[in-house]
């Protein structure tokens, strides 16, 4: 599968967001899900931030505005092929909410798109126009539109970034030992510690299935046991299995 623009995936984490706003129990799951995923690359957090910033932010004149971009345009480029993982788990996600997800052309993302994307000496002409169009649209945008909530749409992506730097600053020292093990397994290792993970967690419901007495608990380990066989094989899954190990125990 090949990877789009980080652009494509800003655009579609916003349109979840914005459509699930006014049903707080899809919100809550949704956002979750989002944040998860979040939590797996600390490259993509920072792309994440580097495109609210630059529609969010009020610089102080253009020549604060073209430093940040040449900045962040300096910055992210080496960092494009890090991001893959975590893309490949959101085209998963949004394969499942393709009913909630709006199509949405933001220029601002699709100028950055252009200027982090696009290397090459035949494409300077066209960069330092599409830098200049980003600046001059970036320093005359309007209010962008309320959600009938007195909340812009994409204030609800930079709560999700915001949220996550707050949520990991609360992480216990086992826990987030936990995330920087499963954020460094290489791509290759992903399937076979997924695999070995999750067998030690079915081992753990079985006995605790094979144990229990009380019928509404072996319910609801049966059916969390349907779920961990659905798993998908990926760091997200892997960081949800140890998550629910830690809870069996």
């Amino acid at each position: 599968m090949s990877m789009k623009s980080f652009g494509y995936y800003k655009n579609n984490i916003d349109s979840i967001l914005e459509s699930c706003y006014g049903n707080k129990k899809l919100f809550k799951e949704n956002f979750h899900v989002l944040m998860g995923a979040l939590k797996l690359s600390k490259p993509f957090r920072e792309f994440f931030t580097v495109y609210n910033e630059v529609e969010q932010r009020k610089f102080k004149n253009k020549e604060e505005l073209t430093e940040y971009i040449n900045e962040s345009i300096y910055y992210l480029r080496p960092k494009i092929k890090s991001i893959k993982g975590v893309c490949n788990i959101l085209e998963r996600v949004f394969g499942k909410r393709k009913n909630i997800i709006k199509e949405n052309n933001n220029n601002i993302y699709s100028h950055l798109d252009y200027l982090i994307y696009k290397k090459g000496v035949r494409n300077i002409t066209k960069r330092l126009d599409i830098k200049n169009n980003l600046i001059e649209s970036v320093i005359n945008k309007k209010s962008s539109k309320n959600l009938g909530t007195k909340l812009k749409p994409e204030v609800l992506a930079y709560t999700l970034s915001e949220n996550y730097n707050k949520e990991f600053k609360s992480l216990s020292k086992e826990d987030k030992q936990v995330l920087s093990e499963i954020l460094t397994i290489k791509d290759q290792n992903v399937n076979k510690q997924f695999e070995s993970t999750r067998k030690t967690i079915l081992t753990k419901i079985n006995k605790l299935v094979k144990e229990s007495k009380e019928e509404n608990l072996k319910a609801k380990l049966t059916e969390t046991k349907n779920v961990v066989l659905k798993m998908n094989s990926d760091k997200l899954s892997i960081l949800r299995l140890k998550q629910l190990g830690k809870d069996l125990n």
